[in-house]
C-alpha cells in the first residue's frame, strides 16, 4: 500500500485564478509560501512556494473572499506532471492536487493594523492603571 498525503499551511502568493472551462467545471490556481524551519545567518526565512489547484471548490473561493496574503490551510495529493515546452524541451513539474481548503487567517490590511494597534494601547494603558489601585 502506498500514501500520498499532504497538508501544508501558508500564505497566498497572490489571489487565487479561478478559470471556468468549457467542460463547465470550475479550477481554482494559486501557489502558498511555506516558512521553512530555520532562519539564514542574514535573519531571512526562507520559503518553499506549493502551487495548488483545486477543482469545483470555486464557490469556498469566492465566498471566503481568499486573496493574497490570507493564510490557508490545503489538503490534498502530490502530483508529478510532465510536459513538452514550446522549444521541445522535455519538463517536469507537481502540483498539490488540493481536496480541502480552510482559510486560517485574513491578511490585514494597513488600516486594520493600525486599528488594532490602537486598541491594543488603549487596552494596555487600562492593565495599567488597574495595577495602581491599593487593593
Amino acid at each position: 500500500m502506498s500514501t500520498n498525503v499532504c497538508t501544508f499551511v501558508g500564505r497566498l502568493g497572490d489571489n487565487p485564478e479561478i478559470t471556468l472551462l468549457p467542460t463547465g467545471k470550475e479550477r481554482v490556481r494559486f501557489s502558498i509560501a511555506v516558512d521553512r524551519n530555520y532562519k539564514r545567518e542574514d535573519g531571512s526565512r526562507p520559503s518553499d512556494w506549493i502551487p495548488v489547484v483545486i477543482w469545483s471548490s470555486a464557490a469556498y473561493v469566492k465566498k471566503t473572499n481568499l486573496g493574497k496574503g490570507d493564510k490557508v490551510c490545503v489538503t490534498g495529493r502530490i502530483e508529478i506532471n510532465e510536459w513538452t515546452d514550446g522549444n521541445g524541451m522535455p519538463k517536469r513539474g507537481f502540483v498539490l492536487k488540493c481536496d480541502g481548503i480552510e482559510l486560517v487567517q485574513k491578511k490585514q490590511s494597513a488600516k486594520d493594523a493600525a486599528v488594532n494597534s490602537v486598541a491594543a494601547a488603549e487596552q494596555q494603558g487600562t492593565l495599567e492603571q488597574e495595577d495602581d489601585l491599593p487593593f
